[in-house]
């Protein structure tokens, strides 16, 4: 192991990326005439998963010790226990990879330095331990009394599984201590609502910060006001655009058909959006759309650390364990669009509820202002998911408030991603939008790089409708989906969604012989639920028992009542005033594919009967990536690490010979956690 540059010796290495065959093309309706021309500049903006992980291998456990006499390049072992049927996938079966090109790590199962039995399937790694974050875990975890914490897959539980902490005791004696899968901790949906899924009334209807439209009460041009946000995604200082011009842009993509990205057929135009664009115009006395005036409430500030996305580890060359961290995931504001009075609710398809006190119409039309953290590494998610956690310990409120501006403003000031299109961090801009016309319909811009309007791009990880119940489709889920991990599918596609029925299946002659059995182990129940998951049609629709949205804008916002949230979110149900309140019910929902191939739903199969508990899940991850530890990796020679997993070379039994000395504090990180999981993408 040498102390070395690591972007020399790079020959040869080679990430092998996964073509996915479904065709990722726009959406299946369309308008009379001739389709319009793909314009060059939209495509592929941007991609959303361009990073995205190839399948990896999970570790059955992974263990550290300490070791009896530290070195100048490890104080610690690390032992990664493969299953046999992921080690019979690796290139050289005594070295598997972990770590990214960057800072690559190698494990070793050929019974030298340090690796006790050759072949036995426990690969040993060296590293410096992230002491006090070991330290900080075992306190945090000594306080709490919890008997057991749910084991997800994918978004939902499979089973409960004992809590256990880090024995911390057991490890500075030498001993060899088991990393517990997941943090011992109890689910709390008020903290939560604290640090994930931000809706309260003292929050959203912060009006020192933002605006509401129905009352003309807040400051339109506030941090978290409609207004503020799209004038420092136009960053006219920079581009030159004027924020108005940029929203009048955005919404006159839907007066024509659009061929976004790579679509193959066009996304129709919605005609009524100029009747929006008129009476914003009204409203602002003529001329250019006033901002101050912007029809566009707030109903949430989202934290979705959960997004993180991965390398594809392996060292760099994939098909190994644990890939880095690219990112810190996405922080999002959520807005419902409204028509206030004077503006016409005329013509329009479902206008929405009216809010009597207001005289205001509450549309069922919102737009997700998307952007991504470009936080990479162990340390620097740590600390991200570290600043939102510390609002669980602050009551809402003034303080409260000015800690969470803290945090936004990190993401939606201009500048903020100079290597993003108008340096601004944001990823996408999405809609859902039921006012405009019939169907349910989901859309995504994006800002060009280096700068521009906002451009149409197709919705991730949706295919064309009518691949749906198709032969071609089922035979795909059948052969290709069980060789990726859960949720990690980067394509894309645009999104209508006939019904709240509305999920995604092959014909029956492609997986009849799936999904009815009553015992475990179906897998590809699991690959249709996860690609049909995946699609915002599913995930939107009858995947999840969602009736379209996850945070609902037709909800009168007063003082006590807040957006509505979905059962898949808070998984449990709600009383049926629509307060938020949970009933202690939990939300199941069968799976929907089982019943029409003429099977009987068991409801013991967690493949079955799925219980979503989404923002439970989002509390998990956001609690792992704050307590986790980040081992200090000496660098290795990269040429080394080719030869190894590459070229079936065997490693040398002194890693560090003819090395110079390391400083630790200036080592590249890894979190020590993430070595035991297969790298996933995900966009939702």
């Amino acid at each position: 192991m040498y102390a070395m540059n690591t972007t020399t010796l790079r020959r040869g290495r080679r990430a092998t990326s996964i073509a996915l065959l479904c065709t990722a093309t726009a959406l299946i309706s369309c308008t009379a005439g001739e389709p319009p021309e793909q314009d060059e500049d939209s495509a592929d903006i941007a991609v959303r998963n361009d990073d995205s992980a190839e399948p990896a291998l999970d570790a059955t456990s992974v263990s550290i010790q300490r070791l009896e006499k530290p070195t100048a390049f490890a104080d610690t072992r690390i032992f990664v226990t493969l299953s046999k049927t992921d080690a019979a996938k690796l290139v050289n079966p005594q070295v598997v990879g972990a770590g990214d090109e960057d800072a690559p790590i190698v494990l070793r199962d050929d019974g030298k330095g340090g690796d006790e039995k050759a072949g036995d399937l426990v690969f040993t790694g060296l590293a410096f331990a992230d002491l006090d974050a070991l330290k900080a875990r075992a306190e945090a975890e000594a306080k709490e009394d919890v008997k057991e914490v749910p084991q997800f897959t994918g978004r939902s539980v499979e089973k409960f599984v004992p809590a256990v902490g880090l024995d911390l005791e057991k490890f500075f004696g030498g001993g060899v201590i088991e990393l517990p899968g997941a943090p011992k901790l109890l689910f709390s949906l008020a903290n939560a609502q604290h640090s994930l899924m931000i809706t309260d009334p003292s929050v959203v209807r912060d009006f020192t910060r933002t605006y509401d439209p129905c009352t003309d009460e807040g400051d339109a041009m506030g941090p978290w006001s409609f207004g503020h946000l799209f004038t420092e995604l136009a960053n006219q200082p920079l581009t030159g655009i004027d924020p108005s011009d940029l929203v009048e842009d955005w919404l006159a993509s839907w007066l024509t058909a659009q061929l976004p990205g790579s679509a193959s057929i066009p996304v129709p135009a919605r005609p009524m959006m100029q009747q929006l664009i008129d009476d914003w115009r009204n409203a602002s006395g003529g001329g250019a759309l006033d901002l101050k005036k912007a029809p566009f409430r707030l109903l949430a500030i989202v934290n979705r650390v959960d997004l993180a996305r991965r390398g594809k580890g392996g060292g760099g060359y994939g098909g190994g364990i644990g890939g880095d961290f690219l990112d810190a995931g996405e922080g999002r504001f959520v807005f419902g669009l409204v028509l206030p009075d004077g503006y016409s609710t005329k013509g329009y398809n479902k206008p929405g509820v009216l809010d009597e006190k207001t005289n205001c119409m509450l549309t069922p039309f919102t737009v997700i202002f998307e952007y991504k953290i470009d936080r990479p590494g162990c340390e620097k998610v740590r600390d991200w998911a570290q600043q939102w956690r510390a609002l669980d310990t602050l009551p809402f409120g003034a303080t409260y408030n000015d800690a969470l501006q803290a945090i936004t403003d990190q993401f939606t000031a201009a500048g903020a991603s100079p290597t993003r299109g108008n340096e601004s961090a944001l990823g996408q801009l999405r809609t859902n939008d039921f006012l405009m016309a019939p169907l349910w319909q989901m859309r995504e811009h994006q800002l060009p790089l280096p700068t521009g309007f906002l451009k149409p791009h197709q919705v991730a990880d949706t295919v064309e409708l009518f691949h749906n119940d198709t032969n071609s489709l089922g035979s795909w889920i059948a052969t290709n989906l069980m060789q990726l991990p859960p949720q990690s599918f980067p394509w894309a596609g645009a999104s209508d969604v006939p019904s709240p029925g509305t999920f995604w299946d092959g014909a029956h002659a492609a997986l009849d012989t799936l999904l009815i059995t009553s015992g475990p182990g179906n897998d590809d129940n699991d690959s249709r639920h996860n690609f049909s998951l995946s699609a915002c049609s599913g995930c939107h629709a009858r995947e999840t028992d969602a009736e379209f949205t996850h945070i609902d804008n037709r909800t009168p916002l007063g003082r006590t009542q807040e957006a509505i949230l979905s059962e898949f979110l808070l998984g449990e149900k709600v009383n049926p005033f629509f307060d938020n309140t949970v009933t202690g019910n939990l939300h199941f929902v069968d799976d929907p594919s089982i019943t029409p191939r003429g099977g009987v739903i068991n409801p013991t199969n967690p493949q079955h009967r799925r219980s979503f508990r989404d923002l439970e899940f989002r509390q998990q991850k956001l609690v792992e990536f704050a307590t986790q530890s980040c081992l200090k990796v000496p660098v290795l020679d990269p040429k080394l690490v080719e030869e190894a997993l590459v070229f079936k070379k065997p490693l040398p039994e002194d890693l560090f010979q003819g090395a110079d000395a390391v400083d630790v504090k200036e080592l590249p990180s890894f979190a020590l956690e993430r070595l035991g999981d297969a790298a996933v993408a995900q966009v939702h």
